[in-house]
C-alpha cells in the first residue's frame, strides 16, 4: 500500500516593525533590524505597480506647485523642497525638515531631510541622522534636538532643529507607518512574481518539447553533441524555449515527440498577478486605476469617467494631504500657502467655442489646409470687419495653454468664477488685451471699458468700503513691502523679546527696549502698559539714591508664558499706503492718503480679483524723478506690526 506524504509550506508574513529602545543609545530602532525605512524604499523601488501609485499620487498633491514661490535655503525653493517632502510622505507616511536659525534667532534656511537616514527618540525630542544602512559601530550619528520656535531668542540664535511630521496611526508612536502598510504583502509577492519571470525568461527555464530516443544511452561527449545540433537547427533564441532530449534502451520504440506546453501555470500566475493588483489598488485608496496610467477591463476609459474619478479622488484624499502640507511650509515660511491642482486631463473646446475664439488660419492649419492656396476664403479689404483683433499670442499657443483657455471660460459661464478673476487669469496668463478679453468672455466693450481716471474713481470706492482708521492702532513697526518678505519672524518676536530684556534688567527703561529691539517708544511703552494689564509682569516704583526709577518683573518664568499664551494675541499685519504728501501728488495718492487707513492683505488682494489688475502695483503711475522716469509713483506699500487701541 502507498502512503501519501503531503507537506504543507506555510507562507511568511511582513512583519510589523517592532519598536526597540537601543540600551544607552537614545534612539529608537525602526524594526528589529533598524532597517524597515530601508525595506519600505525597496518596495517602492522594485514594485512597478506600487511605484507608479506613489508616484501618481505626489504629482496630485503637488499639483503645479505653489501659488508663490519663496527661496527655502540657498540651493532649492519651496516646491522643490515640497515633491521631496510629499514623497516621502507616500512612501513613509512622514517627512523630516532640517530647520536653520540665524543669528537674530529667526529661521533663515529649511531643508529636506531623506526619511531614512532620520531615527528618534522615544518622544520624538531629539532626531539621529546618518546612513543606517551602512551603519557601523564607532561611526556615530548627528544628534538634532525637536523643532520648537518658542524656545528663547538666545537659545535659538544659529542653531538647528529637526521639524517631524507624521500622519496618525493608531497604535503607534514613535514612527509612522505608511497608508498602505496593509498591502505590503502583495507588494512584496508582485515583486516576486516579477523576479520570477525575469529568471525564468533570463535562465531558460522553461521547455516546450521533449523528444525521447530508445536506441541506447550515449556517452556524455555524443549528448553534447546532440543537443548542439537541435540547439543550432530548432531554436533561433538562446532562450525562446528548451528542447528536452531523453535517451533510453528499448529496440521496440520508435523516437517520441511529447508536447510540454500543455501547462497552465502561466494562467495560475495571471490570476494572482490580477490579484495582488487589485490588493496594491485597495491598499492605496485608489479610486480608478485610470487616474495612473493603468487600463482595467471593464472600464470604458471615457474622459468623463476619468473627470469624475479625479474629483473623487481629490475630495477624499488629495486635498487634506494638499492642507496639511500647506501648513507644514506655512509653519517654517511663515507665509500663507496654497497648491494650485493639476487635472489628469484638459478640457476639450467644443466646435462653436473654436470658430469664436481661434484665428482662421490657426483653424486651417490644424486640419491641413495651406491657407496661402485659397486667398477666396480671406474677407476683401472693403469689408468691415466684425472680429475682435487677434492677438499674436493666439496664434502659439501651445496645446496646454489651450485646455487653460477653455476652462477658464466653462468656468465663468458656469458662474464657478466673477467676470474681474475670470480677466485678470486670462491677462496674466495668456498676455491678452481687455478687448480679446472681453471678446472671448462675450462682455460688451462699451459697457466695460473706463478711462483712466475712471478705473482710479473705482479704485479708490474699493479702498473706502473696506480697512479699518489708523488712529485705532498702534504701529509697533514698519517697513517697506516686499513680497516675500513679510514680518511674521518679528511678530512673533515682540512679547518675548521685551519679556526676556526684562528678565535680564528689572530696571530697563522703555527707552532702551524700544533702541535694542529697533522699535517707537510709544509703541513699547503701550506693550508694556499691556503686559501689566494682562499681569504677565509686575510694576513697582523704587528709589535709586536720589533717583525714582521703575522696577518690572516678570510674574512667571519666560518659558511658562510662552508655552502658555501665543506672543501673536496681540499683535497683526495691516498695510498702509505711505510717501510725501504734498502738491506733486497725483488725485489718487492724495485720495488715497488721505483716507489714512490701514487695511489687510486678504483685502487688498481681494480688490485685486474685482478690478483685474495688481492693486499692490497700482501706485499713482509714472513719475518725473529728477528727469528720470519711474514706472511708479514716489509712494509705497508699507507693511505694519500693529496693535488694537484699548
Amino acid at each position: 500500500m502507498m502512503r501519501n506524504s503531503v507537506s504543507f509550506i506555510k507562507f511568511a508574513d511582513v512583519k510589523v516593525p517592532v519598536m526597540k529602545e537601543l540600551p544607552n543609545k537614545g534612539w529608537v530602532l525602526f524594526g528589529e533590524d533598524n532597517k524597515f525605512p530601508n525595506m519600505l524604499l525597496t518596495m517602492f523601488n522594485k514594485s512597478s505597480k506600487h511605484n507608479g501609485i506613489v508616484l501618481g499620487k505626489v504629482n496630485y498633491i503637488v499639483g503645479k506647485g505653489f501659488d508663490h514661490v519663496v527661496q527655502a535655503n540657498p540651493y532649492e525653493n519651496c516646491n522643490e523642497i515640497l515633491k521631496k517632502a510629499c514623497l516621502d510622505i507616500e512612501v513613509f507616511g512622514g517627512c523630516y525638515l532640517e530647520v536653520q536659525y540665524n543669528a537674530a534667532g529667526t529661521i533663515g534656511a529649511f531643508y529636506h531631510v531623506p526619511y531614512q537616514k532620520v531615527r528618534s527618540s522615544k518622544d520624538n525630542t531629539q532626531f539621529y541622522v546618518k546612513d543606517w544602512e551602512s551603519y557601523k559601530k564607532n561611526d556615530e550619528p548627528k544628534v538634532f534636538a525637536a523643532y520648537n520656535p518658542k524656545l528663547e531668542v538666545n537659545l535659538l540664535r544659529n542653531q538647528t532643529q529637526i521639524l517631524y511630521y507624521k500622519e496618525y496611526r493608531p497604535g503607534v508612536e514613535t514612527y509612522s507607518y505608511p497608508g498602505y502598510m496593509g498591502a505590503l504583502n502583495a507588494i512584496q509577492t508582485d515583486i516576486e512574481i516579477s523576479k520570477y519571470h525575469l529568471s525564468t525568461i533570463t535562465n531558460g527555464m522553461f521547455a516546450s518539447k521533449m523528444i525521447s530516443f530508445f536506441e541506447g544511452i550515449p556517452t556524455e561527449e555524443e549528448k553534447r553533441e546532440i543537443e548542439k545540433g537541435f540547439k543550432s537547427k530548432f531554436t533561433g533564441s538562446e532562450n525562446a524555449g528548451n528542447i528536452v532530449l531523453n535517451f533510453g534502451k528499448d529496440p521496440n520504440k520508435r523516437p517520441q515527440l511529447d508536447d510540454l506546453s500543455s501547462t497552465e501555470l502561466d494562467k495560475h500566475f495571471d490570476i494572482l498577478s490580477k490579484s495582488v493588483q487589485q490588493e496594491i489598488f485597495c491598499g492605496h485608496q485608489v479610486v480608478s486605476p485610470m487616474l495612473f496610467g493603468i487600463r482595467v477591463e471593464g472600464q470604458l476609459g471615457g474622459r468623463s469617467e476619468i473627470r469624475d474619478a479625479y474629483e473623487i479622488m481629490k475630495s477624499t484624499y488629495v486635498n487634506d494631504k494638499q492642507q496639511a502640507l500647506e501648513l507644514l511650509f506655512a509653519e517654517v515660511t511663515g507665509q500663507e500657502h496654497k497648491i494650485i491642482p493639476v487635472e489628469p486631463i484638459g478640457f476639450e473646446f467644443s466646435e462653436q467655442t473654436l470658430l469664436q475664439i481661434a484665428p482662421k488660419k490657426w483653424l486651417l492649419e490644424k486640419i491641413g489646409i495651406d491657407a496661402s492656396l485659397y486667398p477666396e476664403i480671406a474677407q476683401p479689404e472693403t469689408a468691415p470687419t466684425v472680429s475682435a483683433p487677434v492677438n499674436e499670442n493666439l496664434k502659439n499657443l501651445s496645446g496646454r495653454q489651450w485646455q487653460s483657455l477653455t476652462r477658464i471660460i466653462r468656468k465663468f459661464e458656469k458662474g464657478e468664477i466673477s467676470q474681474e478673476q475670470a480677466k485678470l487669469l486670462l491677462k496674466s496668463s495668456l498676455g491678452l488685451n481687455d478687448d480679446e478679453v472681453n471678446t472671448m468672455l462675450s462682455i460688451d466693450n462699451e459697457v466695460q471699458e473706463f478711462s483712466s481716471h475712471e478705473k482710479d474713481e473705482l479704485l479708490l470706492a474699493e479702498f473706502a468700503k473696506c480697512g479699518e482708521p489708523k488712529s485705532d492702532y498702534v504701529i509697533v513697526k514698519s517697513s517697506k513691502f516686499v513680497f516675500g518678505k513679510e514680518q511674521f519672524a518679528d511678530v512673533t518676536q515682540i512679547e518675548t523679546n521685551a519679556l526676556d530684556l526684562i528678565r535680564k534688567d528689572k530696571r530697563i527703561t522703555p527707552e532702551v527696549i524700544a533702541e535694542t529691539l529697533d522699535l517707537e517708544v510709544d509703541s513699547v511703552k503701550e506693550i508694556l502698559k499691556r503686559l501689566a494689564d494682562e499681569g504677565r509682569i509686575s510694576i513697582k516704583p523704587t528709589n535709586v539714591g536720589q533717583d525714582k526709577v521703575i522696577e518690572r518683573t516678570l510674574t512667571e518664568p519666560l518659558k511658562k508664558q510662552t508655552d502658555k499664551k501665543p506672543e501673536t494675541l496681540n499683535f497683526k499685519i495691516l498695510y498702509s499706503y505711505e510717501g510725501p504728501e504734498d502738491n506733486s501728488n497725483r488725485a489718487f495718492c492724495a485720495r488715497l492718503l488721505e483716507m489714512n487707513k490701514l487695511w489687510s492683505r486678504s483685502e487688498i488682494e481681494s480688490m485685486s480679483m474685482r478690478m483685474g489688475y495688481s492693486v499692490w502695483d497700482r501706485r499713482g503711475g509714472f513719475w518725473n524723478n529728477n528727469g528720470k522716469i519711474e514706472m511708479h509713483c514716489r509712494h509705497d506699500w508699507v507693511s505694519n506690526i500693529v496693535m488694537k487701541k484699548k
